[in-house]
Formats: structure tokens, sequence, C-alpha cells
């Protein structure tokens, strides 16, 4: 799966202001990938913020996660969850907070967000493929460009319902359209300058582009297509949970994805079960 051309990132990332990963995911990340790497200095790293190590254990112990045993603080989540993905958590955390500082509101966003995330983690015990942290990373990441566009266009809101319910064009080409940029793109730069895995950044990027469906695939084409596929199932299950319309995404990408998921009807309707279940729990 081919990088797409800088020039075009450049230029589509013209005039928007990526926010800087923060130093306390910078530490953890680089104590996570050191040869020497000690669980005690990565349970201080998120301890020396006691906002910070509260918000992670609240999600180590979400349904999504199933844990067998409730943890109580982040030295007990290390062993269960694994420092990768106590790293991930970390990292969205740290996004919602660094996105959160403006004056637009951003609550039902998230709200969505974490929904997705939580989910697709779950889903992963239905379909084999990609780890549960990447999963639940990747549903929280994929739209976060959505949340930097709300922050540089007034107008980003009226965006996103012509977007949403254009049954003929790419979300994205709705967004260039009026913007001259889109928030697969700015994701894609984020979750890169993060440091996150490099199977979330392509799928970030191209999570709007159905061609990904087409022809055969090579491991990291399959990743990436069950990524994008878990998602946007997961994503029209919070969707209809949260009572919000059908949008024209799932529409355009229902049979794709559940060609791709092998999902039948009565399947389809037995995880919207599920799913229902286990957002009430959230």
């Amino acid at each position: 799966m081919s990088h797409p051309d800088p020039a075009e990132v450049e230029r589509l990332l013209k005039g928007i202001s990526i926010p800087p990963r923060p130093e306390v995911l910078a530490r953890l990340q680089k104590e996570i990938e050191s040869p020497n790497m000690s669980l005690t200095a990565v349970a201080q790293i998120i301890t020396s913020d006691v906002a910070l190590s509260a918000a992670v254990v609240k999600v180590a112990n979400s349904p999504g996660f199933g844990l067998s045993r409730k943890v109580t603080t982040v030295q007990q989540a290390i062993p269960v969850l694994g420092s990768r993905t106590l790293s991930n958590l970390v990292a969205g955390i740290t996004l919602r907070n660094s996105l959160s500082a403006s004056t637009v509101r951003l609550d039902r966003f998230w709200d969505s967000s974490l929904r997705n995330a939580q989910l697709c983690a779950r889903l992963t015990r239905e379909f084999r493929g990609v780890p549960a942290e990447h999963a639940y990373t990747f549903g929280l990441f994929h739209d976060c460009g959505i949340a930097v566009l709300m922050q540089r266009f007034p107008d980003y809101r009226e965006t996103l319902q012509l977007a949403n319910s254009d049954p003929d064009r790419p979300f994205t080409e709705v967004e260039e359209s009026r913007h001259a940029t889109h928030h697969a793109v700015i994701g894609y730069l984020l979750t890169r300058n993060w440091g996150l895995p490099e199977d979330i950044s392509q799928a970030t990027l191209l999570h709007h582009d159905l061609s990904i469906f087409e022809g055969n695939a090579d491991a990291t084409a399959a990743r990436c297509r069950t990524l994008v596929s878990l998602a946007a199932l997961a994503g029209s299950f919070v969707g209809s949970f949260m009572r919000m319309n059908e949008d024209s995404t799932w529409t355009r990408g229902r049979s794709a994805v559940m060609a791709h998921l092998g999902l039948g009807e009565n399947d389809f309707h037995d995880l919207r079960e599920m799913a229902f279940e286990l957002l009430e729990q959230l």
C-alpha cells in the first residue's frame, strides 16, 4: 500500500494546524519502544498526571475491553492490557484534551468516537485480523480530523450535514469542495506525527476510499480493509443507538464492508443487538 504524494498532502494541509504530540505521550512511547522497557517506568509516566491516570483506569474498565476483573490503578492495568494498549489509550485521552480547549463544543463528537472505539475493540472477538488495541485506536482516531476542521472553519458543521446526506459524492470530496482539504488526510498526518502504528495511519487516510476493497489484498491492505470495515460497522450501530440518521458513508460502503467481513443480514442484526447491549453500559 503506497504512501500519499507529499506535495498533495502539503496542499491539503495548507493553513491547518496539527496539534503537537504531548510530552507525556512522547515519553511513554519512547519508554515502550526501548529494548530495556520498564513497566515501573511506564506506570510512573502515566501516574505523573493524576487526571490522565484516572482516565486510563476508567477506559480500561469499560465493557469494550472485557476485563475479567476490574482494575483500580494504572499499575494493575499494565499487565492486563499491555503497555502498547495503554499507550494508545493515553494517545486518545491526550488528543481529546488537546482539541477540547477551544470554544467549539465537541462533546457529541467525542461521545460518538469513544463509543465507536469501544465497539471496534469488542468486534475483534467476532472478526480476526487486527488486534483489539489497534481496532480501539482506529475507532477513536479515524475521524479526529473532523475535530480539527471544526475548530478551523466556522461553517464546518454545515459541511458535515451536506457530506452525510450526499448519496453521490464521497464524504471527503464534499469537504474538499468547500474547504480545499478533508479530515482523512488531516487524521493521517496527526496519527503519524503522534507515533501511532502505520496500519492506523494508512487506514485513517483511506477510510472513505471504497477502492481499497477492490482486487487482491496483501497483508497490509487486508488489515486496512478490516480496520475500515470494523469502524464502519461500529459507526452504523453507534449512529442508530444515538438516534442519528443513517449517513451516506454507511449507505455507500455497506455492501463492501459486509462482503469483506462475510456478514449476512441475520448476522448484522445479531451483532446490532450485541452492540446495543454494550453501548447501554457505557
